[in-house]
């Protein structure tokens, strides 16, 4: 691989290059609605991008999100650092927003989010229902072109990447510096990037650049490498094939069951599927499509898609092994589901880890219900972010049929 795959930082890209990729990706680059400068072609995508007359830009519609359910919040209050706080500062991202949950129980793991386009406020629900479970969420926002030299492309993948890896060291700063709420309190081996869209595809470079990251959670990604050896000409040498994402580093990667129908032609190379695909079969992987959706089937932690991105956090970042019967169970709101996880034969519903299951496990979970406890993670048998009578149910039927 080394000496073949190049990646091209804005420096040396040129702004043909950008014109040439949205002709090739003009099926999906409506997800990119920043990056249609005027209100013409801006409603040239009605459906998916609005214009803002207050801003005179063209944002995103928000998409829909999982099965139409809530977003389950956690049970901690979180607040938020930005760099007037005292937070590095950074060039290769644009601002931040870093979230942090209050007392929980720490070290905290950390994920780092990016979307598509746009400001740190961007993905802003994702990072608080993540703070309200426990975890450090960081959003970083994006290079507008204006913010870069005009005679270049705009923000890539790859450069989302870096920036989503440079914010990790951010975080990293928080735990020795003297100020900081977060001092001694982080842990500073556990982190998982996040992104949307275009920038999931960022967050999926990131896996294949740092192998220490303990997960990736790619929200409806599109990916493409510059390798001006695979890739042609025609396509400015970006593309996507399987020897680009040989990596070890679990991924969750979501889609929408009707998005290739609304983005078209040009995006069945590059989107969600495809990633899932190439993901070599002995690396932690599962592709979760949501039934009746589009591509903005994950831009909220809505319902299971919220469910399911957290227990993966609470399994990857945690190592809390009691969530993995959970993750490879199809949720009900997928209309397709697979995964190459691989649970144990430990015990399941262990409530109180003595490495059996019997009455005793059924016992505590009474009295867990009786005084709504959730403080153990392992009385949520169904994963619902709740204890109650439905998990006493599961675990009744386990018993009866030991």
């Amino acid at each position: 691989m080394e000496g073949q795959i190049l990646f091209l930082y804005k420096k040396s890209m040129k702004k043909y290059l950008y014109i040439i990729l949205f002709i090739f990706l003009n099926g999906f680059m409506y997800a990119e609605c920043y990056d249609l400068t005027n209100q013409a072609e801006c409603e040239y995508w009605t459906g998916y991008c609005e214009w803002n007359e207050d801003t005179n830009q063209c944002e995103e519609i928000g998409g829909g999100g999982g099965d139409g359910g809530e977003i389950n919040y956690g049970p901690y209050q979180y607040d938020y650092l930005t760099e007037s706080d005292g937070i590095r500062l950074s060039t290769l991202y644009n601002g931040t927003l870093l979230y942090y949950p209050i007392d929980a129980d720490y070290p905290y793991a950390s994920i780092v989010l990016i979307d598509a386009f746009g400001d740190e406020y961007g993905l802003q629900t994702w990072a608080q229902f993540y703070a309200s479970h426990g975890f450090i969420s960081m959003t970083i926002g994006n290079f507008d072109l204006e913010d870069r030299d005009l005679e270049l492309a705009g923000w890539d993948y790859a450069d989302r990447a870096i920036g989503l890896l440079d914010a990790i060291e951010t975080i990293k700063g928080e735990n020795v510096r003297d100020l900081s709420p977060l001092n001694g309190l982080i842990d500073t081996t556990s982190f998982a990037v996040s992104g949307y869209s275009t920038s999931g595809g960022g967050a999926h470079i990131a896996a294949t650049m740092d192998s220490t990251l303990k997960a990736a959670v790619l929200l409806n990604p599109a990916v493409l490498f510059l390798d001006s050896i695979n890739c042609s000409e025609e396509m400015a040498y970006y593309c996507l094939i399987e020897e680009h994402l040989n990596h070890d580093v679990p991924v969750l990667i979501y889609a929408g069951e009707n998005e290739l129908n609304e983005l078209g032609s040009g995006y069945d190379s590059v989107w969600a599927p495809v990633q899932y695909n190439y993901v070599p079969e002995t690396t932690d992987k599962v592709y979760f499509e949501s039934a009746g959706q589009g591509h903005g089937s994950s831009n909220f932690p809505v319902g299971e898609v919220g469910n399911y991105a957290l227990a993966w956090l609470n399994y990857y970042l945690k190592g809390n092994h009691s969530y993995c019967e959970y993750l490879i169970q199809a949720p009900e709101s997928t209309s397709q589901f697979l995964t190459t996880l691989e649970c144990s034969s430990l015990p399941s519903y262990d409530i109180n880890g003595d490495g059996v299951v019997n009455n005793s496990d059924f016992t505590m979970l009474l009295v867990f219900v009786l005084n709504e406890d959730t403080s153990i993670s392992t009385s949520d048998i169904n994963f619902d972010l709740k204890t109650d009578i439905f998990d006493m149910l599961i675990l009744s039927d386990y018993l009866q049929d030991l």
